[in-house]
């Protein structure tokens, strides 16, 4: 399974958030890449999918998300579950433990600070 996320390069804080999910995968060797329409420009005129979408529809399209080459989501990025889902990955990989209780009795997350 590959994962590959187009986006537009704005600051947002789901761009911040999608930073750190893809390095965290990246450490386990997960397959997911992230280009940025300012950083690999060539990425987006040669993938015929994404760039079709962009002629189509305009930047507005962005950020997309393919998998296997696939248009998956545009117009967001993906959330953290639904790239668990994508990639049948566990919570862990994505989520942090937390350091904490979040105080509701029975969350488990005391269970996770092992």
């Amino acid at each position: 399974m590959m994962v590959e996320i187009f986006d537009a390069g704005t600051a947002s804080p789901d761009e911040s958030r999608i930073t750190i999910v893809v390095s965290r995968l990246k450490e386990h060797e997960i397959s997911i890449e992230r280009y940025s329409r300012q950083t690999s420009p060539e990425k987006f005129t040669h993938n015929g999918v994404v760039a079709g979408l962009v002629s189509r529809h305009g930047e507005k399209i962005l950020p997309v998300t393919l998998v296997n080459g696939f248009a998956m989501i545009t117009g967001r990025y993906p959330s953290n579950d639904e790239i668990r889902q994508i990639l049948d990955l566990p919570q862990n990989l994505i989520e942090p433990k937390r350091e904490g209780c979040c105080c509701i009795q029975g969350c488990g997350c005391m269970e996770e600070r092992v």
